[in-house]
């Protein structure tokens, strides 16, 4: 079937991507937040730029036609702006904003201790526009005595700018800051003065990359737990000491903050700084509905916040009571529909290990991994697998990959063995879809193979339509049982490649080919 029936005759290629549609929404938010713009225009922004994050399609063909005009929070003023981006790569109000306030302010907004109300003191008081300007007034005390900017701020300010300079804003994969979170957590946790210890913020959350670490605690004696966290042999640096909070920076440059918790509402707390921002918004809205008030401190009557909680707050499970909603998952605290998914007792099963019966993508020795044949058969048992795809890759894959005489062995051996340590063995094969849409492993010898994984290796620059092409192409030669690692993306070394999501789904269903959710971290 020709790509021009999946994709429709009309599709031409995008110069600009949807992530960068709604990073130039995002940035004219934050734009006009900081010269002190209307709220609700500032409000519209932000919720056209989360709309168009969220897209699992291309844009650019929404606005064409004018579709995008009917979808949530797009109005007149904001598809004028994409409308703009699509014809000519710039949007009029944008370049307007950053002629006005001057490109550096969105180096500024990186700069940890700069909240909003700094940053419009900053720039409307004090004419600082730039990272370099504001580390000129700190070091010549220019800022001192400004509202805001007390010496104590100032002198931290230094130091974050520095650290700035340095990382330029560096995020770090969730497993990296996931470990280093533990083995923090569970040092506090050892201590005779803490009770409990929990990790918080976007690493219980899940999210793929981190900014920073956030310790949450209970303690019957917190300065000599703040002295234990701030003397670990993790920290290189106190950027923060304070009664209930202290922050460090560890080796490695990412910053950890500790909380100490009130005991008797340490779910409200850790619900409070788990987040997302807009899961709390939704929150709020809701409890406000209910006349009551939701914060760090737990759950009270919204005209009376003296009033003490409306129930426990010790857990989160608690909190979600209070304002009549069952637990919500960390995972899905999104601020997107969990809210009403919960009202209407629709909450999805999260994924856990127990619900494994196999893995469908394990290499040997033979073609770049690090374990035998029996090695990963034990594993698997020890896991309670029933079933183990061993997908070894071709050469198109990993340079110590199979070609095509040694991939026909490895499937006949695969069958013959059949079961290994109670776990039944499966021959499966990882392959490349070249640039012409083929398989580089001989077709006749795939057809012989039980589980056959494609993936795309080279050309991540291709335009989003050939890339499409030539995946289409791939999963209509009728051998593959899945499409794999589908975005193509490693976390902190490149974006992947970019192609149309929804006509790759059409083609994989009609064609009875899985998508490979690929859990390995740096994916």
């Amino acid at each position: 079937m020709k790509l021009e029936r999946r994709l429709g005759p009309s599709l031409r290629s995008d110069a600009i991507l949807n992530q960068e549609y709604s990073r130039i929404l995002s940035e004219i938010a934050t734009l006009q937040r900081i010269a002190g713009d209307n709220f609700f225009k500032v409000r519209a922004f932000e919720t056209a730029s989360r709309f168009i994050s969220d897209l699992n399609s291309p844009i650019g063909p929404m606005i064409d036609d004018r579709s995008i005009f009917s979808m949530k929070g797009i109005g007149e003023s904001i598809e004028a702006e994409l409308r703009s981006l699509r014809m000519y790569g710039h949007s009029p109000r944008h370049q307007e904003l950053l002629r006005r306030m001057g490109p550096g302010v969105l180096d500024l907004i990186q700069i940890n201790g700069l909240g909003m109300k700094r940053l419009q003191i900053l720039f409307n008081e004090m004419a600082i526009s730039d990272v370099p300007t504001l580390k000129s007034a700190c070091l010549n005390g220019n800022l001192i005595g400004v509202q805001h900017f007390g010496e104590g701020v100032v002198s931290k300010l230094i130091g974050e700018i520095e650290h700035w300079e340095r990382t330029k804003g560096k995020r770090y994969p969730l497993p990296e800051a996931r470990g280093l979170a533990e083995s923090i957590r569970l040092q506090l946790g050892s201590l005779d003065c803490v009770d409990k210890s929990e990790i918080g913020g976007s690493i219980r959350r899940g999210r793929e990359t981190i900014g920073d670490i956030d310790i949450l605690i209970t303690s019957d004696d917190i300065a000599q737990a703040s002295d234990y966290f701030k003397n670990m042999p993790e920290a290189i640096e106190v950027i923060f000491d304070g009664t209930t909070r202290a922050s460090i920076r560890v080796v490695g440059g990412i910053q950890v903050d500790l909380r100490a918790l009130d005991v008797n509402a340490f779910g409200a707390g850790l619900h409070y700084f788990t987040g997302s921002k807009l899961h709390h918004i939704q929150m709020r809205i809701r409890s406000k509905k209910m006349g009551l008030k939701i914060s760090e401190k737990g759950v009270v009557p919204y005209d009376d916040p003296e009033a003490g909680p409306v129930g426990p707050m010790d857990t989160e499970t608690q909190i979600f009571d209070a304002v009549g909603l069952p637990y919500i998952p960390p995972e899905i605290r999104m601020g997107k529909e969990e809210i009403g998914l919960a009202e209407r007792g629709m909450l999805p099963d999260l994924l856990c290990m127990e619900m494994l019966n196999g893995d469908m993508h394990v290499h040997t020795q033979l073609s770049g991994g690090r374990s035998s044949l029996d090695e990963l058969a034990q594993k698997a048992s020890k896991l309670g697998y029933q079933w183990l795809v061993i997908a070894e890759r071709s050469l198109g894959v990993d340079s110590k990959g199979l070609g095509n005489e040694e991939m026909r062995k490895h499937i006949l051996k695969i069958r013959d063995i059949g079961t290994l340590h109670g776990v039944k063995l499966i021959p499966g094969a990882e392959v490349v879809i070249d640039s012409n849409g083929m398989l580089d492993i001989d077709h006749r010898i795939l057809s012989d193979c039980e589980f056959v994984l494609g993936v795309v290796r080279g050309d991540e620059q291709l335009e989003s339509s050939e890339m499409t092409q030539r995946i289409i192409w791939g999963i209509e030669t009728g051998l593959l049982s899945c499409f794999g690692s589908p975005t193509g993306r490693r976390l902190g070394l490149h974006k992947g490649y970019d192609f149309y999501f929804d006509d790759v789904v059409k083609t994989c269903v009609d064609f009875g080919v899985a998508l490979e959710m690929n859990a390995h971290p740096s994916r």
